[in-house]
């Protein structure tokens, strides 16, 4: 699954600039089921930079678009709760060439399902907008991802598949394509994966496809759950 992972994580490095290009965090990103109040969650933050960085950090939620990329929420009532669900230690802290922070992450509260928390770490000099961002994808229960293909257009040499997630939890789809010739034949199948889907969300897959190709098939290789 964090493997999966990589293309939701990919765009969480916003406004990158070089103060931000300073700073290494590990990892970049938790991802745990069953989560209880007062559990802790660690994210290293690394200076190789040359001179002394102040380090903010905050709390606010994502969610992700309809092609997947995470979309960050740090309106008023995004940040209240988040900050109702998890607190974050230090706040602010200096760190000099070569060194480390290590900062905590707990839940204060584990009153939700599940929760998609993002922890933000920018660097106070800068005068740009530069911030790291570490997401948090957190459940207090076993629920599952219920995940299927709501629609899907074959367009010259390439295949749209919309995944839709009407589950309990984030997942994947997985799917297997049959290809067939002009002839009606079976010429060639091909594996994909959707990529994470968020509970209730629904995001866009497009595929390219072999020039030769007239007909697919969609076959499911599993409805949802966690790889």
């Amino acid at each position: 699954m964090k493997a999966a992972l990589y293309g939701l994580v990919l765009a969480v490095l916003v406004g990158w600039g070089q103060a931000a290009a300073k700073i290494a965090v590990s990892p970049v990103l938790h991802e745990e089921a069953r989560v209880q109040a007062g559990q802790r969650f660690a994210v290293t933050c690394h200076h190789r930079g040359e001179e002394p960085l102040e380090v903010e950090a905050s709390l606010a939620l994502f969610d992700q678009d309809a092609w997947g990329k995470a979309v960050f929420l740090d309106d008023q009532d995004s940040v209240a709760r988040a900050e109702q669900l998890l607190s974050v230690h230090p706040r602010r802290f200096w760190l000099e060439p070569g060194a480390k922070e290590v900062v905590q992450v707990e839940v204060v509260q584990d009153s939700f399902e599940h929760l998609y928390a993002v922890l933000f770490l920018k660097p106070v000099q800068s005068s740009l907008q530069t911030r790291l961002a570490v997401l948090f994808l957190l459940s207090t229960g076993s629920g599952e991802a219920a995940l299927d293909v709501a629609s899907w257009a074959h367009r010259g040499e390439a295949l749209t598949l919309q995944v839709e997630n009407s589950g309990g939890s984030h997942g994947l789809w997985a799917g297997e394509l049959l290809l067939f010739d002009g002839d009606g034949r079976l010429g060639d199948t091909m594996q994909v994966r959707s990529g994470v889907v968020l509970p209730g969300r629904s995001r866009g897959l497009e595929v390219s496809l072999p020039s030769w190709v007239e007909k697919v098939e969609i076959r499911p290789l599993q409805f949802g759950g966690r790889p």
